[in-house]
């Protein structure tokens, strides 16, 4: 009998600590969710909804201390089959031509991360050149250990960096945009002279976000996204709605790419809190302006995808070809 006694009381003890486990922990999240908002400065204020898949879902918060060692690490496993780098047949990685289901957000997969060390900015051509390649190096160092983990290609970029727009050599034609990729000669164009005014005042954030942007439109030509973004947008039509769905979700992407290098190395180098201020501020300009055509996204959108790949570090959680339409208007 006393042996029965003992067994029971032991069981309601447990009982009750398991109670007080998940009231303490229900607690813990009610107090998380409803504590003050972390100070944003100037940036936009949101709350951050739950996703129901990769990727993000509604506006996030404006804390700006972003994730930094918390994303990911690469992924150790071949995706779809591929070859590791150093495996035998690493020589044969090629790209997927896909989008939602392409093989690099078929996992978490998080990008190298690098000590930036970079020159100050001074306010004139071949500075900026020399600033760009710096930088361009730092954006070479974090990608390839990606893409070449998942058994992907990857190839650094060109750099087309003249003093004014009528200097480009790239093949592509230039449309006074500050900053642009060439799919056909896989360069990435800042002239000079169309930058300055967007860069203007900005120690070097700017600058770095600018090259940034266009350098997640030259991870996704690498891997196949933008051949297959290509073939879709003409199915449906470049100038339709549709067509300018599929731009927003490109472009939406690039800014994700370029937010996960800047959380993945904040307070890295020369990466610091400035820095990521200023980054965030210039990635937010690229939304499209009233009576434009759809091609960019909504400030509200392109500042989410841009922050959330900032704290999420991880390629899965930019998968804009899977979003919901109202993610990416």
């Amino acid at each position: 009998m006393n042996r029965l006694l003992a067994t029971h009381v032991r069981r309601r003890i447990l009982i009750a600590l398991l109670c007080g486990a998940v009231a303490l922990g229900a607690a813990a999240s009610i107090a998380a969710l409803s504590g003050p908002p972390a100070d944003a400065g100037a940036l936009r204020t949101g709350g951050l909804t739950a996703a129901t898949g990769p990727g993000f879902a509604g506006s996030v918060g404006n804390a700006t201390d972003p994730a930094r060692d918390a994303a990911p690490p690469i992924a150790p496993a071949p995706l779809a089959g591929l070859p590791l780098a150093g495996s035998p047949h690493a020589s044969s990685a090629r790209p997927v031509y896909a989008l939602r289901d392409h093989p690099l957000f078929a996992q978490h997969i998080g990008l190298g991360r690098v000590d930036c060390e970079l020159p100050e900015w001074r306010d004139e051509p071949e500075a900026a050149r020399v600033f760009y390649r710096a930088a361009l190096g730092c954006l070479n160092a974090a990608w390839e250990p990606t893409l070449r983990g998942a058994g992907l290609p990857f190839r650094p970029p060109r750099l087309d960096a003249p003093a004014a727009a009528d200097a480009v050599r790239s093949a592509c034609p230039q449309d006074g945009r500050p900053a642009s990729y060439c799919e056909s000669d896989e360069t990435i164009v800042i002239p000079y002279a169309a930058a300055r005014d967007v860069t203007a005042d900005s120690r070097r954030g700017a600058q770095l976000a600018l090259l940034a942007q266009e350098y997640g439109h030259h991870i996704q030509h690498v891997v196949g996204v933008l051949r297959a973004y290509t073939e879709r947008r003409t199915q449906v039509g470049w100038q339709t709605a549709a067509g300018q769905e599929q731009s927003r979700r490109l472009e939406l992407q690039a800014g994700c790419f370029a937010g996960m290098f800047f959380g993945i190395n904040h307070s890295r180098g020369d990466i610091d809190q400035r820095t990521w201020v200023e980054a965030a501020d210039r990635a937010r300009a690229v939304a499209d302006r009233p009576g434009a055509p759809r091609l960019h996204g909504a400030d509200h959108n392109v500042w989410g995808w841009w922050k959330w790949g900032s704290d999420k570090g991880d390629t899965w959680e930019c998968n804009t070809w899977y979003a919901d339409q109202e993610n990416v208007e």
